[in-house]
């Protein structure tokens, strides 16, 4: 291998300075060609597929916002004096355990150990409809291959103007 180097090195060599100039100007053009097509257009795709991809995402939020809206609107204001109250009264009509309670000014937090998400959902639909209180936030861990999640609920309510 180092002998055939070594010829490549010794013919270049003999090459006239105009030749070495051409030779290292289509070499140049090569690594050019080859950082391009190897480099550039593969970004070029990913960057273009990210769009696309982006755009049906914002598309697909922005019909789902708009069927929020338009099926299911939630109270804003508040309709009882003791929001903590309804919720703890309305989980024990329908037999939630609702652990780890912490309540932080109108933010209301807990867990439910086991709980079918329909059931939950439906549950927090009719404490917002009944008092105003709204979901915050929300983590769900499967608990079984059914619809059995573990809760994780951060509710907020407004105080009335």
């Amino acid at each position: 291998m180092k002998e055939r180097i070594n010829q490549v090195k010794a013919r270049y060599q003999q090459y006239s300075t105009r030749e070495k100039v051409i030779i290292k100007l289509g070499a140049a053009a090569l690594g050019c060609a080859m950082a391009y097509y190897s480099g550039v257009i593969p970004l070029d795709n990913m960057i273009n597929n990210s769009k696309v991809t982006l755009k049906q995402q914002t598309e697909t939020l922005s019909w789902m916002r708009e069927e929020i809206d338009k099926n299911h609107l939630p109270v804003q204001l508040i309709k009882t004096d003791n929001p903590r109250s309804v919720v703890e009264n309305s989980a024990h009509e329908i037999n939630l355990t609702l652990t780890d309670v912490r309540q932080d000014g109108q933010m209301l937090s807990f867990v439910v150990n086991r709980v079918n998400v329909y059931e939950l959902k439906n549950w927090l639909r009719e404490i917002n409809l009944s008092s105003g209180v709204r979901l915050e936030k929300m983590n769900l861990t499967p608990v079984d291959h059914l619809s059995d999640v573990k809760a994780e609920i951060q509710l907020t309510w407004k105080k009335s103007a």
